[in-house]
């Protein structure tokens, strides 16, 4: 009697258990296979707003950062996760300092999620005068012009002062120490930085998975 319950017992709970599992695999396949199979189409533009503060300073690449889906679509509230590919620094005189972004993935408020890829396409009112370049990569402004004016500035000024107290010698030389004091005072600004504040809103493009 006992060791036919015990019997009856193990056959039942063997049954139970292999009726919840099959009610798990069941309730579960839909969401896996929708989650699995979402996919954002090609082409696809997206206004997001940075949820992280991003500077070619401080930041480093492999760096991850997250954006929020500000459309009034279907992906709104959407969250987009990625990380910083490249950064590369200006020189100190001329140039430009330029972040790359790379776009990995795209998740919907309802847990669906999909791998991108994407381009920056515009950055809306960056404070300090950012911009994207034919690449997609986020540029800093331009200074080259500027370094130069304060050179040939800074050269004239010691000419100047130079054949005053000088005459034709002293000229020359002031022009020699005018020039270094305008690369001196350009040198002084150092690199040209990018700044992306939490709250930086941009256009993006997904062009592929």
């Amino acid at each position: 009697m006992n060791r036919h319950f015990k019997q009856f017992s193990v056959s039942s709970l063997a049954t139970a258990s292999g009726f919840l599992l099959a009610v798990v695999v069941m309730v579960s396949a839909p969401l896996l296979a929708s989650t699995a199979n979402f996919a954002v189409p090609d082409d696809t533009a997206l206004r997001i707003r940075l949820d992280d503060t991003l500077t070619s300073v401080d930041s480093k690449v492999g760096d991850p950062f997250s954006a929020t889906v500000v459309d009034q679509g279907e992906y709104r509230n959407a969250r987009v996760y990625g990380h910083i590919a490249q950064i590369e620094m200006s020189g100190r005189v001329k140039g430009h300092t330029s972040m790359l972004l790379r776009f990995d993935r795209l998740v919907m408020p309802d847990g669906r999620r999909g791998f991108i890829q994407a381009e920056i396409i515009e950055l809306y009112h960056a404070p300090s005068g950012e911009k994207v370049d034919v690449e997609g990569a986020i540029e800093s402004g331009g200074r080259g012009r500027k370094s130069i004016t304060h050179t040939a500035i800074g050269a004239g000024a010691g000419a100047l002062l130079g054949g005053i107290f000088g005459g034709g010698k002293g000229a020359g030389i002031g022009s020699i120490i005018g020039g270094v004091g305008g690369l001196g005072t350009t040198a002084f600004h150092g690199h040209q930085k990018i700044t992306l504040n939490s709250g930086q809103e941009m256009l993006i493009r997904v062009t592929g998975r």
